[in-house]
């Protein structure tokens, strides 16, 4: 079987000299993985098969196995290549597709958002923290994973400051909050958190916070992402390790 699709290569491996088996978030057939024969070659017909390549792809099926037969680049997101922060936090935006996005299914919304994240993130359109956030409780959300954010679990109380509780995915008021470790929300970061689980795709990353509400926001997100996945995502690990590098030599500058 013969098909069309478009699609975003989110993890490659070299086999032998000349190829590649890649794995690629497709807009209409999920998560697939694929063989790209002559994919290293400078000049071929799948040479848009590299990480982090969103192409249009002319595949074979054969029962089980796939096959790329041309790859023709749509965008390289190439500048984010030149900056190892950016890099790194586009890699991590692969691991959550692969860790949330369906396998041989229907994936529009979840292709749009890595998409808009990654576009956002290379053209400096949002702070990378913002981008992190959104990135990680939307692609939650649109695989099942979505809290419930509207009022306290208990009252009913929707304004104000709240508590949340990740492993149910909860938020309580100050006069109802259970004994426990839960995540302070301040008003600007559970509107965020909002904004993010409830609004249009089109609107995703259409609101701002200060930038400690932003690094509470990434944590609150970091966390749920976590306890909901209970996947180790190396490259966030990494990316976490270049601030702590760069901390370090801040404070050697200083003494």
């Amino acid at each position: 079987m013969r098909f069309t699709t478009d699609g975003l290569i989110i993890k490659e491996q070299q086999v032998g000299e000349n190829d590649r088996l890649v794995t690629v978030l497709c807009r209409d057939k999920g998560i697939i993985k694929a063989f790209a024969s002559g994919a290293m070659r400078l000049k071929g017909k799948n040479t848009g098969t590299s990480l982090l390549s969103y192409s249009s792809l002319s595949l074979y099926k054969s029962r089980d196995t796939y096959k790329i037969n041309e790859a023709t680049v749509i965008d390289l997101f190439f500048s984010l290549r030149s900056d190892i922060e950016k890099l790194t936090l586009a890699q991590y935006f692969c691991e959550l597709c692969l860790c949330f996005a369906p396998e041989e299914d229907n994936a529009e919304d979840f292709l749009r958002v890595v998409l808009n994240s990654l576009s956002f993130l290379e053209k400096d359109k949002r702070p990378m923290l913002l981008i992190k956030a959104v990135m990680e409780m939307k692609m939650g959300a649109l695989a099942g994973y979505m809290p419930d954010l509207e009022a306290c679990s208990k009252s009913g109380k929707m304004d104000g400051a709240m508590f949340f509780e990740p492993t149910h995915g909860v938020i309580y008021c100050e006069s109802c909050q259970p004994p426990g470790q839960l995540l302070f929300l301040s008003e600007g970061v559970l509107a965020a958190l909002r904004h993010i689980i409830y609004s249009p795709l089109g609107q995703l990353f259409q609101f701002h916070l200060p930038e400690e509400g932003l690094r509470v926001l990434s944590e609150v997100t970091e966390i749920y992402v976590k306890t909901h996945s209970g996947y180790h995502f190396k490259t966030l690990e990494f990316y976490h390790s270049l601030f702590d590098d760069q901390s370090v030599e801040t404070g050697e500058e200083q003494k």
